[in-house]
């Protein structure tokens, strides 16, 4: 498996392919906290990526502000779908996200659906990391 940019994806075979299945976009709003949410985390480090083909492309890379937020991550998706029936999904494209912080544990979240038209929020709980001593786990 190959790590590669979004900027690289765009010149293999995969993408046309890729980009016909998903010629819309959706939005992804990441919270990244501790305690509860009652502690918002800054500098976390989010990636979303998802496996094409034998790569695993990077759609995005980023740092949480001082809320805890990185807002407004544009990704491919399906074309928007009006469903008239609850029983019903649209259909979606998956991502893959990670999450760091020195101090805290590294999180994974898979198949993180995308719909077209639609914004997503995914809440990231961060958990210190009980492997570090002391001030350690505070990035001191």
């Amino acid at each position: 498996m190959n790590d590669i940019s979004y900027e690289e994806f765009i010149n293999t075979n995969e993408y046309q392919s890729f980009i016909n299945s998903n010629p819309d976009t959706g939005t992804l709003k990441v919270f990244a906290y501790t305690a509860y949410k009652a502690m918002p985390l800054e500098g976390v480090n989010v990636t979303l990526t998802k496996n094409i083909g034998n790569n695993k492309v990077t759609f995005f890379s980023g740092f949480t502000d001082s809320s805890g937020i990185i807002d407004d991550i544009v990704l491919p998706t399906p074309k928007e779908q009006k469903i008239a029936s609850y029983d019903l999904l649209p259909q979606a494209t998956t991502y893959d996200l990670t999450a760091n912080l020195k101090g805290y544990e590294p999180i994974s979240y898979k198949d993180i659906p995308m719909y077209g038209g639609t914004k997503m929020i995914q809440y990231i709980k961060m958990i210190g990391d009980i492997n570090l001593k002391g001030d350690d786990q505070f990035g001191n």
